[in-house]
């Protein structure tokens, strides 16, 4: 029997490059919560349309899998769909209205910690008011590396960015954490393996 649920995702963009749209269904079950926690953490004025991304994000996927080069992480490659899709959606959006609360969920209490007795909930609200001040491009890599947790090279292929640019960035975002929650009187630590 054809267990195509244990494929790996470049065994499924094959088949769906061939034509075998179940492929897709894998993908899709596979992919829509990692990338709709990916768009909630990253783009706050979107958090309204995570389905309508999600769903442009895979019709692209089907549309263009012949795009795919199999040399490249599928992973870096759809995630780098859903950040164009972001993109598209912030440069329409010109008025952040409503902002829905930061989820406390949203933060991998791992990667974070505190030198005080900061409850994860003030952490997080911290760190939501920290990456609204940030520029897109720390925020971005931030994002990538320390909330969903990619490695250089995936953020390098997902912002299409060489290593050293994606180092230097993840430093410079480090930093502006750090001097920010300082600010506000928090000694917080991000891990970096």
């Amino acid at each position: 029997m054809d267990d195509i649920e244990s494929e790996a995702d470049v065994d499924l963009a094959k088949r769906l490059s061939l034509g075998e749209e179940r492929a897709l269904g894998v993908l899709i079950r596979r992919y829509q919560e990692p990338l709709a926690r990916y768009v909630r953490r990253r783009c706050y004025t979107c958090r309204s349309e995570i389905e309508d991304i999600l769903q442009d994000v895979f019709l692209r996927v089907f549309s263009h899998i012949r795009e795919f080069d199999p040399g490249m992480s599928f992973s870096a490659w759809i995630y780098r769909i859903a950040h164009n899709q972001m993109v598209s959606r912030i440069r329409k959006t010109t008025v952040r209205a409503g902002l829905e609360p930061f989820d406390d969920n949203l933060i991998p209490s791992s990667l974070f910690r505190t030198d005080g007795p900061t409850e994860m909930a003030e952490l997080t609200r911290h760190l939501h008011a920290i990456q609204e001040r940030m520029p897109a491009k720390l925020r971005d890599v931030f994002v990538l590396r320390f909330l969903e947790e990619k490695d250089y090279g995936e953020i390098g292929d997902i912002l299409k960015e060489n290593g050293n640019t994606v180092a230097t960035r993840i430093r410079r975002a480090r930093e502006f954490v750090a001097d920010e929650a300082q600010k506000l009187g928090l000694n917080l630590i991000l891990e970096d393996s």
